[in-house]
């Protein structure tokens, strides 16, 4: 037992002396596998900075037992996948280092072994130990990148549903929905709610939704877009379409019923004019006449 504990103690002291030499080694190799992709983000120097605090921990964190060891790495782990979430790293490229970090280590043990004499036991205790310990900070590392990563993508997807209905209020309540972009079923259905309530708040009357952005409509979205309409006209909100390109009006054409009661023009001044605001607008854009 003391000289498993012993060579537990030699192993630690190596690998906290020779971690900024294994670290280049490391970075050296990862990057001979894993050339960087120009545009992704990467700091070398960090790299090898938390490549090193890691061989350190494991090197200090070897002699402990089970639970003080898995406590530290794990926190060690656990604030480290915040930080590549943070700086945007994905998990693939976050987790590179990890093979040519146990390669290293294994070299270590084995250099080790031969100078210092390790019995063959002492050997496979100390290489059991880093490979949980590894496995240990490994999984606790990818456990809060992916659940802090999604926390971001649900936080970006809930401010994409709030931009899903940009109602903008042009006059006294006539407003415009310009939609841009892809909407699926998700996006569909956000903005069926998030039209009527804002609606609602703006107090809307005549509403111009204008679809030229928006690259696809299946027939499932435009199904919707049609329920939207007939929700607004409950509400008493007068709807018209503008900007239904070809390939649009060819998708929407198989719901002939529906098409036939939309009220749609070429492009918002049309609609504008429909409206009652075509003069309007002509005054405003006609150069002022000098007497």
């Amino acid at each position: 037992m003391e000289h498993k504990k012993e060579a537990f103690i030699k192993v630690g002291q190596a690998l906290v002396e020779q971690a900024p030499l294994l670290s280049n080694n490391i970075l050296t190799q990862r990057f001979d596998r894993h050339p960087q992709k120009s545009g992704l983000p990467h700091d070398r120097k960090q790299s090898f900075t938390y490549i090193q605090e890691f061989i350190k921990l494991l090197g200090t964190t070897l002699p402990l037992d089970g639970d003080q060891a898995e406590i530290v790495l794990m926190n060690w782990a656990g604030q480290t996948a915040l930080y590549a979430v943070d700086y945007g790293q994905s998990l693939d490229v976050a987790l590179q280092p990890l093979p040519f970090i146990r390669k290293e280590i294994l070299i270590l043990i084995e250099e080790l072994a031969e100078r210092e004499a390790l019995s063959v036991l002492d050997v496979m205790s100390v290489i059991k130990n880093i490979d949980i310990n590894l496995d240990f900070a490994s999984h606790t590392f990818s456990e809060t990148y992916v659940k802090n990563h999604q926390m971001i993508v649900n936080e970006k997807n809930q401010a994409l549903h709030e931009l899903s209905a940009p109602i903008v209020p042009l006059f006294d309540g006539i407003g415009v929905l310009p939609l841009i972009g892809e909407i699926d079923h998700d996006r569909a259905q956000i903005l069926q709610i998030r039209t009527l309530e804002r609606c609602v708040e703006n107090k809307i009357f005549s509403l111009v939704i204008d679809l030229s952005g928006v690259h696809t409509l299946t027939p499932e979205v435009l199904q919707s877009i049609f329920l939207l309409i007939d929700s607004l006209r409950l509400l008493g909100v007068r709807v018209i379409v503008t900007g239904i390109r070809p390939d649009i009006a060819l998708t929407a054409s198989s719901f002939d019923k529906n098409m036939r009661e939309v009220q749609t023009n070429g492009n918002l001044k049309q609609a504008l004019s429909a409206l009652g605001y075509g003069k309007l607008i002509e005054n405003k854009n006609r150069p002022p006449v000098l007497r």
